[in-house]
């Protein structure tokens, strides 16, 4: 067993019976073991859990860590507006990152809604803190976050002790009606999260380990903790970053003279207790941010008494760490190279155009974020392309097409219509060709084209003003290979 199997049995024991999840790295096997749907963005998904939790079903939705930006408005205002049943959130995050755009940490999430976040250490961990968190979340009303990373999920697991959470089939309730959204914000500071705030302190997921004369004690939470263990050092290992158990964290501080904070990949508890000059850890230098190893942790220790200084960055490159670039059949491949050749602004999308960023294409300019190239495009001074999948379009690039139509913008939607979310595993995406035939001006090429058919029609394009779109239909060549 792993950290997989663990997240799978604390489902089933805890009757969740609304799985839903957005693909992407860490978190697409985990989806797929507990048979989740997939929906189109992370926003509809966290808004189907609402209204599951609503009407008396436990919920669970998965996404990775830049999937949180996307679920935040419904996730903020849910802390005061309430829910029924317990609705949990894994956010899956990309430490690395591997296969992300950006290294995130979802832990900042919780201040942030003014909900509590669970960072558990191990796989027998990972099960108590969700089981934790759908108590927690029925009981105050408020979803719950549990921080998964991709290093958690594959850690094997000794025995997990088992235990079920009884139904209650919980809905949602009008809760203090008279009160004004000011109002409801006091009462979630003043009773919500001083009930989370004293769980935080009192959780026997919290462990205490004592060694030594005082002299170092390290704080840690997340896979670091687990690192931590067995090095011959006081460790306060801590389940709820949000809200700390600060009284906890105080009295581990005032018992040694200097203590280490662990964690990953930012430095979020010490930026929240890291004004005390007893503690140490990302941000006086001694360790480095983003991924932590057992190594860290040690030489950190050797060098607690000392003041550190930042030296010299080594930054990862493309050629040190090697680089899936365009799959060498790819049958877009003629369209990166036509892209390359025109000497206009191109957005690209997160997905299989964000490979043709670099050489030997190099024909995309900018990419932003899943669904996001049509916006950028329209913002160009002149009329350029927008490169986006078919999935990306369906997940967030559509609304962005409506307002460039409605405000009259001059932009060339290209789109790589492959049928699948090619990069997060071949999900199957919805098709959104009539839609594209009703909204605007819509051209489709299916491949096999030449370069110069292909070329000739996107000049075309460009020279005319407005929204035109050209749906450019093709296989995925590893979806095609049952390869994920």
């Amino acid at each position: 067993m792993n950290g997989q199997d663990a997240v799978l049995l604390a489902a089933n024991d805890a009757g969740a019976k609304v799985r839903i999840y957005v693909p992407g790295y860490p978190i697409t096997d985990l989806a797929d073991a507990l048979k989740a749907q997939n929906s189109v963005n992370e926003k509809v998904a966290l808004e189907i859990a609402l209204g599951a939790s609503a009407t008396g079903l436990r919920s669970l939705v998965l996404v990775k860590q830049v999937g949180m930006n996307i679920l935040a408005d419904p996730l903020v205002i849910s802390a005061t507006q309430t829910i029924g049943s317990g609705l949990v959130i894994i956010a899956g995050d990309d430490l690395g990152p591997r296969r992300s755009q950006a290294e995130m940490d979802s832990r900042f999430y919780g201040p942030l809604s003014e909900l509590p976040v669970l960072d558990p250490r191990s796989p027998e961990h990972l099960y108590s803190c969700i089981m934790e968190a759908y108590a927690l979340s029925e009981r105050l009303r408020i979803p719950a976050i549990v921080r998964v990373t991709a290093r958690l999920l594959a850690t094997p697991s000794f025995a997990i002790q088992r235990r079920t959470l009884p139904e209650t089939g919980q809905e949602f309730e009008r809760t203090a009606p008279e009160l004004t959204m000011r109002g409801r914000h006091q009462r979630h500071h003043g009773l919500v999260m001083a009930l989370a705030e004293l769980a935080s302190e009192s959780t026997n997921l919290n462990r205490l380990q004592v060694y030594g004369d005082g002299e170092a004690g390290i704080i840690a939470s997340g896979f670091p903790a687990r690192l931590a263990e067995e090095l011959g050092v006081s460790l306060l290992s801590i389940a709820y970053t949000n809200p700390l158990p600060r009284r906890l964290l105080s009295r581990f501080i005032d018992d040694h003279r200097w203590t280490l904070v662990a964690e990953e990949p930012e430095p979020f508890i010490e930026s929240q207790i890291g004004m005390d000059d007893r503690v140490r850890g990302k941000l006086s230098g001694h360790l480095p941010r983003g991924l932590l190893e057992k190594a860290d942790i040690m030489r950190a220790l050797k060098t607690l008494h000392k003041e550190q200084k930042g030296g010299p960055e080594v930054y990862e490159t493309v050629a040190g760490r090697g680089y899936a670039g365009v799959c060498p059949e790819c049958p877009f491949i003629p369209l990166f190279r036509v892209l390359g050749k025109l000497d206009v602004p191109v957005a690209g999308d997160a997905g299989c155009a964000i490979r043709a960023t670099r050489e030997p294409y190099e024909s995309v300019d900018m990419v932003y974020g899943l669904g996001s190239s049509v916006g950028v495009a329209s913002g160009f001074r002149t009329k350029g392309i927008a490169v986006i999948g078919d999935y990306a379009l369906a997940h967030s690039g559509m609304q962005a097409l409506i307002n460039a139509v409605w405000q009259k913008r001059d932009v060339l939607a290209v789109i790589l219509k492959n049928d699948v979310a090619a990069m997060t595993g071949g999900q199957e995406a919805p098709d959104l060709t009539a839609l594209l035939e009703t909204l605007v001006p819509t051209h489709i090429m299916l491949l096999p084209v030449s370069e110069e058919q292909l070329e000739k029609r996107f000049r075309e394009e460009l020279a005319a003003s407005g929204v035109s779109a050209v749906v450019v239909s093709g296989k995925c060549v590893r979806k095609d290979a049952g390869t994920k």
